[in-house]
């Protein structure tokens, strides 16, 4: 209330006081004169006084935080919604925004443009000359429809303050978001050290002549902000290890599951006739699907039973069609594996079974040679991964110096490891 409101009021009260004393003597005459002058008195009030401005409330306000833990440091997003018939403007005096954190807040580094952000009825305002210190609550923004932002490092108070120049109006009851980003390279703000349940004042000075000089407050509101002792849960989990790994042998174009143990019949080779897998030869190839929960994935390896001297006769083990790395072709003796490019599925081919040409029904394919140590043929590309899948060919030919014999034999060992 304001100072001569007072004063009237007091006057009013004395007059009626006097009355009184005089109504002691003629209390049926004066009584009538009593009620008549202080309803004159009330008149003039109402008529020549000053009208008492009502403050208005900001409605829909909450702050959203990114962090509620003591002792960390958290961005606030601040939103409320103007009153109804005010707005922020400059048309008579420049309007002013104040936030008002307590003491308990901490707010370190320097504040800089970047650390906030303001949206109005008007869109995204552009922040310009920001600034800070004790008791500092004006700035200054040189170009039209910017705000700028002055921090009291004293008191936690973020005041915001419009363009002197052309600003178009925050109209009345929309929406206005405020941003201050509390953990950047810039200013900070700190959540405080014990829990508890606070509040966040802001308030709006309206029209009045100095306001970034003297705040004063004319439409507030305040927002609840809980402290806890920490706003995270960790859930942990344990996945255990898997690998699953499986071998079949078809002659290509099939689906299905075989059963153990796998061959592969070469059937009778000659100088003419190179065998290789697929359904022209109806030779089967092998087929090795796979898959593993192993952060490093799989590889396969492939080993040669016999000490690398390829298909070896059974009843005479002297006698060998030799492997080499190499093209297979008519009349000239090798054996050895490859991986077809087409149908491989999660499975990538392994040096050195990446670099040569091979499909099924091919031959002419190119070859690597086989070996009792091993060689790595395939892998997952160092992944876990499912329905691993890579078709394996057998490619075998000779020359008129291969001894005949009909027990020319191999055992191939595949082996598949995952990374865990």
């Amino acid at each position: 209330m304001l100072k001569y409101e007072w004063i009237i009021i007091n006057f009013i009260i004395n007059i009626n006081f006097l009355f009184m004393k005089i109504l002691m003597f003629t209390k049926n005459t004066l009584s009538k004169f009593t009620s008549a002058i202080t309803m004159i008195a009330l008149i003039l009030v109402t008529s020549f006084g000053p009208n008492l401005a009502i403050a208005a409330s900001f409605t829909a306000s909450k702050d959203t935080a990114t962090r509620l833990k003591i002792s960390t440091n958290a961005d606030h997003v601040i939103t409320f919604t103007m009153p109804t018939a005010i707005t922020f403007d400059t048309s008579t005096n420049q309007d002013g925004f104040q936030f008002d954190f307590p003491a308990s807040f901490v707010s370190s580094g320097t504040w800089a443009n970047a650390d906030f952000t303001f949206v109005d009825s008007t869109g995204s305002r552009t922040i310009e000359g920001t600034t800070q210190g004790a008791g500092t609550i004006t700035c200054t923004s040189a170009t039209a429809e910017n705000v700028c932002v002055a921090f009291d490092t004293t008191n936690n108070i973020f005041t915001v303050k419009p363009s002197a120049g052309t600003f178009t109006t925050t109209s009345a009851a929309s929406a206005v978001t405020f941003t201050i980003l509390g953990t950047g390279a810039g200013g900070t703000l700190l959540n405080p050290a014990s829990v508890a349940a606070t509040n966040i004042d802001f308030k709006m000075c309206d029209e009045q002549p100095g306001c970034f000089t003297t705040f004063v407050g004319t439409h507030s509101s305040q927002i609840a902000y809980a402290i806890a002792d920490d706003d995270q849960v960790t859930v942990t989990a344990i996945v255990g290890s898997s690998i699953t790994f499986d071998i079949d042998t078809e002659t290509g174009g099939t689906t299905g599951e075989s059963s153990a143990p796998y061959n592969v019949a070469l059937g009778t080779i000659t100088t003419v006739d190179t065998r290789v897998s697929g359904t022209t030869d109806a030779v089967q190839l092998i087929v090795l699907e796979g898959d593993t929960s192993g952060a490093g994935g799989m590889v396969v390896t492939v080993q040669n039973a016999n000490g690398g001297s390829g298909l070896v006769s059974t009843s005479a083990g002297g006698d060998n069609i030799g492997s080499a790395d190499g093209t297979i072709a008519d009349g000239t003796e090798n054996y050895g594996l490859c991986v077809a490019t087409a149908g491989l599925t999660a499975f990538s081919r392994a040096s050195p079974y990446n670099t040569d040409t091979c499909a099924t029904n091919s031959e002419t394919n190119g070859v690597q040679l086989l070996t009792t140590a091993g060689e790595n043929i395939l892998n997952s590309g160092g992944a876990p991964f499912t329905g691993g899948h890579a078709e394996v060919v057998v490619n075998a030919a000779i020359s008129t110096a291969t001894v005949a014999h009909n027990d020319y034999t191999d055992t191939l060992t595949f082996i598949a490891t995952g990374t865990f």
